[in-house]
């Protein structure tokens, strides 16, 4: 899986045209030069953390509330949530949690010059702020202690935990009918801060996925543009 994005992502970056933000004509559209030329917002939900829980044991849904800013730049909101049943065989370890994740953050058309008429496909850049509030039951069979020779055993309920992360990628955004248009990210996931319980970490987090430092993940959009007339 790691493999394959770093193969996507290094085939997408090739494909980024060069930027320009000089005034020109294309399509019959002048490029007017108005960062905040508002075009109208989209909504959209990403199918890849449906179908991602038969890799993975643990679920996400999400929606997205987007702006066009002169099909430039796209402030959006994508807000989810997502959920970990676990029980590991071998060690008979069991994780639960399940909350809301929110990104806030910004994509940035390569294709499109400030102004100009939307083209049918485009790549872009991606960043996000993101960030999950999560509670999570934790426990373990009883384990001998090595030291003193009695056996101890983990139950935690309602564990509460905070995480936050940022996401960096590129994407690709094509449009399919009339206003519904379809898209696809590859996104690198770092770690910014993390709080839980004294005596135990957050195994799986809302959003990110398995906790780790850093990660990759995907999406898989459906996208209804309402246009601003």
């Amino acid at each position: 899986m790691r493999t394959l994005s770093y193969i996507l992502l290094s085939s997408l970056l090739l494909l980024l045209p060069a930027n320009s933000f000089a005034q020109e004509k294309n399509n019959g559209s002048t490029v007017t030069g108005n960062l905040l030329d508002f075009q109208g917002i989209s909504i959209s939900t990403d199918l890849f953390g449906y179908a991602y829980s038969i890799l993975e044991d643990y679920i996400s849904g999400e929606i997205a509330i987007e702006a066009n800013l002169g099909n430039k730049y796209y402030p959006i909101v994508e807000i989810g949530y997502g959920s970990c049943d676990f029980t590991d065989e071998t060690f008979g370890i069991s994780y639960k949690s399940g909350a809301p994740y929110y990104r806030f953050g910004l994509n940035y058309n390569f294709s499109n010059k400030i102004g100009e008429a939307p083209r049918k496909s485009f790549i872009y850049a991606l960043g996000r702020f993101c960030f999950t509030r999560a509670k999570y039951d934790l426990s373990t069979p009883p384990i001998q202690d090595p030291v003193w020779g009695n056996e101890v055993s983990l139950d935690l309920t309602d564990v509460n935990g905070y995480y936050s992360w940022a996401e960096f990628g590129v994407g690709v955004n094509v449009k399919l009918w009339k206003n519904l248009r379809m898209g696809w990210s590859i996104r690198y996931k770092a770690r910014l801060n993390q709080v839980t319980g004294s005596n135990s970490k957050m195994w799986y987090v809302p959003g990110f996925g398995n906790s780790r430092h850093t990660t990759f993940g995907g999406t898989y959009s459906i996208i209804y543009e309402i246009p601003f007339k």
